[in-house]
């Protein structure tokens, strides 16, 4: 089914003119966790500040890629189309822009994976050592971390020849108008959907396959109450249910899409309104994962509250700003008095 409406969802603009305003928002937002994270992470939580500096770093990364740096306008079913944004701005190709989306995305999943696996070891088998002094784990975090960036280079490394591709997605949408397929930047990342797919669904098996066990392996152990005491278990397990809700609500940001995705391209539906709307709203992940990290963990929440009641201290009454000596910095002239 091919559907074009000629409406302003369906444009290649709609999505820039949403995510680029999105990102001036997001920025000071994941600045804000990271401060967070780095200097007001409790000694209780030592454990797991690292990981959960990675995992943000990994949402925040592919929040601004998708808002700013490269924006993606592609005609699902067929893997075609083009970008927009900095890196398109700094003439990066289309096809590594591609390659950064997908990669982005997988890079969050693993950071997710990484997560899991360090509370895992923590709680479960009660190793509190860092990664770096364990060998073996290094390797199996590292060589998930490589996966991640390797498997999808071979489709990246044998791209269709253009003009080729140009006439298979023509004939497989033929409701879209020409001058998309005229666009500068117009790129044909493959003509084999299929067996694109079924690499891109392979690399997510085998993270989400080990996201799951790790996952259940903690629920398992934490309902069985093996904990050493009745304060640790109940810390552990509002500890991990906090971290669950961080992952779980922003990862329906990326499973919503993923689903329409791959219904597309099963059922060969063809929207380019839903296109543009499901391949970008990825982009709000990292900032509800950050917003959530912020709610659910007292440590940060009171964090946030007291950082936002120093700038109102600091502020005055007035809303005018106070030095030291509470002494306002504004002092209306005598033309203003009277």
């Amino acid at each position: 089914m091919c559907i074009w409406r000629n409406s302003s969802f369906e444009l290649e603009t709609f999505a820039p003119s949403v995510l680029h305003k999105l990102a001036v928002i997001e920025i000071p937002v994941h600045f804000l966790a990271s401060y967070v994270i780095l200097f007001k992470t409790p000694s209780r939580m030592e454990s797991v500040k690292w990981m959960m500096l990675l995992m943000h770093i990994c949402g925040a990364y592919l929040d601004l890629f998708i808002s700013a740096l490269s924006t993606q306008f592609f005609l699902l079913p067929t893997a075609a189309g083009h970008s927009q944004g900095l890196y398109t701005y700094l003439g990066m190709p289309v096809k590594w822009q591609a390659y950064m989306y997908i990669n982005g995305i997988c890079l969050a999943g693993v950071s997710i994976l990484s997560f899991f696996e360090n509370r895992f070891n923590a709680v479960v088998k009660g190793r509190r050592t860092s990664i770096l002094n364990d060998k073996k784990l290094l390797i199996y975090i590292i060589g998930n971390y490589i996966f991640s960036f390797v498997y999808i280079l071979p489709i990246t490394f044998t791209p269709p020849e253009q003009e080729f591709g140009k006439m298979y997605v023509r004939e497989r949408l033929p409701c879209v108008p020409q001058e998309i397929f005229d666009h500068p930047d117009f790129f044909v990342y493959a003509t084999d959907v299929t067996l694109l797919t079924c690499i891109i669904s392979f690399g997510a098996s085998i993270t989400t396959l080990q996201c799951i066990y790790f996952f259940s392996r903690i629920i398992s152990y934490l309902s069985s109450k093996k904990a050493k005491s009745l304060k640790t278990y109940k810390l552990q397990l509002h500890f991990f249910i906090a971290l669950t809700i961080q992952i779980l609500i922003p990862l329906l940001a990326i499973i919503g899409p993923v689903c329409y995705i791959v219904y597309a391209f099963i059922v060969s539906h063809f929207d380019q309104a839903l296109n543009n709307i499901f391949l970008n709203v990825i982009s709000i992940h990292g900032m509800l994962s950050s917003t959530v990290m912020l709610i659910v963990h007292r440590p940060y929440r009171e964090a946030v509250l007291n950082l936002l009641c120093d700038i109102k201290r600091k502020r005055g009454p007035n809303g005018s700003s106070v030095n030291a000596n509470n002494v306002p910095l504004f002092v209306p002239s005598r033309a203003s008095r009277t």
